[in-house]
């Protein structure tokens, strides 16, 4: 594990306070002002969350239709990992982390741990895995969608999920929206309509697993 130190800019008028690892940064210096830096507190490790012993409330997967972030699947790959993610079905042009280093980079490990599959197209996936006894769940703004925290499956849904989250831009296909056995959306307040995508994963995996 990594042992960090905090130090902080010597001159008043600037009083940056970082953290750094030694064995990495040499942090003689502040990188604001260039006043020499002070270490403030010592050796220190970042304390790490003690996995749980509770198991997700549902057996739930995601389909990943057309993603074109690198980055945002990588942190799915990550927040799939803390939820209990069955599987991963990376669809469509959506880059897989055999061919997009970008995506373990972000993913830390994660999609080495996860199953997933590479499919060309969602929507033949999709009618695949409803024969198989799967049920699809769009995360999606529509007119008729219901907003994720009016929901909850009671009781427990024995079928397992698939959480359907499609490009940033132009949202599910509609095609692959029609197929789908539930609609839900994240309340917006703001005047975005939208969050990022690997935000709004997080946000629903984590609700739909264990609230």
């Amino acid at each position: 594990m990594t042992t960090f130190e905090v130090r902080q800019c010597t001159n008043d008028a600037c009083r940056l306070r970082i953290p750094l690892d030694p064995s990495e940064f040499s942090g003689a210096y502040c990188p604001r002002c260039g006043a020499p830096l002070t270490v403030v507190v010592e050796a220190y490790q970042n304390p790490d969350c003690a996995g749980e012993t509770l198991s997700p409330r549902l057996q739930l997967s995601v389909l990943l239709d057309n993603i074109r972030s690198a980055h945002n699947v990588g942190a799915i790959f990550r927040t799939g990992d803390g939820v209990g993610l069955r599987h991963l079905y990376l669809c469509g042009f959506t880059p897989t982390p055999e061919d997009n280093p970008a995506v373990a980079k972000t993913a830390l490990g994660a999609e080495a741990r996860l199953r997933w599959s590479h499919h060309r197209n969602a929507l033949d996936l999709a009618e695949q895995l409803q024969v198989e006894g799967f049920k699809l769940v769009a995360l999606e703004c529509t007119a008729k969608a219901t907003p994720i925290y009016r929901f909850k499956a009671e009781p427990p849904d024995s079928r397992p999920w698939v959480l359907v989250v499609g490009n940033e831009r132009a949202g599910v296909d509609p095609g692959l929206l029609a197929r789908c056995d539930l609609t839900l959306s994240l309340p917006m307040t703001g005047e975005k309509n939208s969050l990022n995508v690997a935000a709004a994963f997080a946000a629903a995996a984590y609700w739909l697993s264990f609230a």
